[in-house]
């Protein structure tokens, strides 16, 4: 038996990306790390290290998500988007302006206002570290949620942990993590598991419903399928011919059989 994440059903994605401190990520959020950044949309630091425990920023974490919801993993448009300010300290020449104000013309992300947080109207914040709870709901926003204005007011981090533990999204961080700025490690994997759940649409009737895709297969025809391996290049279980180099037969389900 096993677990695979797939692209395009030709992509087996499991290989780890080989960071020199590969042994500082936590164990429990190595698949997370190494997917993302096998997809390249969190990327590891130019000296080849990955730095699992650093913190992260706001502005870090709107470049990820623009990257998970465009799967434009090379940046090539985003800075088309870098005029749309929305927040008075995002300016255009930033390396950050496109990121953010793609993030939050599309509704992903909020500022902080007096009502919130006790800061000026109209700022973003973009080089505050980012909190387990501030990247899940500005990740749940991208997945279909926050129509309800449920991830604002004074309530905004019990109803974005809660929604998170519903969709199973955080069952590996635990709440003092959620509540603290965030390592790089564990963002990942908040990130990770949110693009492997249905997104949803909303209306005032049914409220939210899930769709049958997720942002993971949308932007990258990523999947997780859980099944059997019944041939590669070294054996096959049906026949007397092995598969070609690189290549598994995957059983998912009867009479179903995916050549990856």
């Amino acid at each position: 038996l096993a677990l695979a994440l797939i692209m395009s059903f030709s992509l087996v994605v499991t290989a780890n990306a080989a960071f020199s401190d590969e042994a500082d990520i936590d164990e429990t959020y190595n698949e997370s790390v190494n997917v993302l950044a096998q997809l390249e949309v969190f990327r590891g630091y130019t000296d080849g290290s990955y730095k699992p425990q650093d913190s992260i920023t706001r502005a870090e974490v709107a470049a990820i998500i623009y990257r998970i919801a465009t799967g434009d993993v090379s940046d090539s448009q985003v800075s088309l988007y870098s005029d749309w300010n929305r927040f008075k300290d995002v300016a255009s020449g930033s390396w950050y302006a496109g990121y953010v104000n793609y993030c939050a013309n599309a509704e992903y992300i909020k500022g902080y206002d007096e009502k919130r947080f006790g800061y000026e109207d109209g700022s973003f914040r973009p080089n505050n570290n980012v909190t387990g709870y501030e990247a899940l709901a500005m990740i749940l926003r991208a997945v279909g949620y926050g129509k309800m204005d449920e991830f604002v007011g004074s309530n905004w981090a019990v109803n974005t942990a809660a929604r998170a533990n519903t969709l199973k999204i955080s069952k590996n961080v635990t709440a003092a993590l959620l509540g603290s700025p965030a390592s790089r490690e564990v963002v990942a994997e908040l990130l990770f598991r949110s693009i492997l759940v249905p997104t949803v649409t909303y209306n005032n009737a049914f409220g939210y419903q899930e769709t049958d895709t997720t942002l993971g297969y949308d932007s990258f025809k990523l999947e997780q399928i859980e099944g059997v391996v019944v041939a590669n290049e070294y054996a096959n279980l049906y026949d007397t011919q092995v598969l070609g180099t690189g290549k598994t037969d995957f059983e998912i389900a009867k009479d179903d059989v995916r050549s990856l």
